[in-house]
């Protein structure tokens, strides 16, 4: 949409491939990153004082991730939490490990169904916003929505996370029912 982003990339190899091509190859081939992103690899330059965080670790690595940013946000951030699951240990929803990690920070979990790819390529896509702190999901929303990009704001945190972290659950026991042989009526009892 335009916005001034810093991106940071965790891996040192990952982040001078991307300054060099303009292009995160392992992850996401084909896409040129645009030139109002700036690339860092040092957590501080890229975060100091930011007042929006989008998190797109994957769940194993928010705690340790939002624990490291802590430090580094503003007073009263907007952490955008875009990974799917629950805590390994704790089985925490991710927005209570950011909570616990990132206390002065209003949390707002961005959900799909969807792929960066797809994303990328304009490809319409929706994705859902929650929030404890509904005009904070609704800032979020108004922050990404674009023409192919919608989003819809929903204040079931629990449910949309809960959802968000079940769905691949789900989609592997149909998977392996529709291999077995298995009809609509055995999928829609997965479901």
């Amino acid at each position: 949409n335009g916005h001034r982003v810093n991106l940071w990339v965790y891996d040192k190899k990952d982040y001078e491939t991307i300054v060099k091509e303009r292009e995160n190859i392992r992850y996401l081939p084909g896409v040129s990153i645009p030139s109002n992103i700036d690339i860092y690899h040092n957590l501080n330059d890229a975060a100091e004082g930011q007042e929006l965080i989008l998190l797109a670790v994957p769940s194993h690595a928010v705690r340790e991730t939002a624990n490291k940013l802590a430090s580094y946000v503003g007073e009263s951030p907007i952490v955008i939490n875009a990974a799917k699951g629950l805590e390994e240990k704790t089985y925490k929803l991710l927005s209570q490990v950011i909570e616990e990690e990132i206390p002065q920070a209003k949390v707002v979990v961005l959900s799909g169904p969807s792929h960066a790819e797809e994303v990328a390529q304009d490809i319409p896509t929706t994705v859902v916003c929650s929030s404890k702190d509904m005009k904070a999901a609704e800032q979020i929303q108004d922050l990404f929505m674009c023409p192919s990009f919608r989003v819809y704001t929903n204040p079931d945190l629990t449910g949309v996370e809960t959802g968000g972290a079940l769905k691949n659950i789900i989609a592997l026991a149909a998977g392996i029912s529709a291999g077995l042989g298995y009809g609509d009526n055995t999928k829609a009892a997965i479901m």
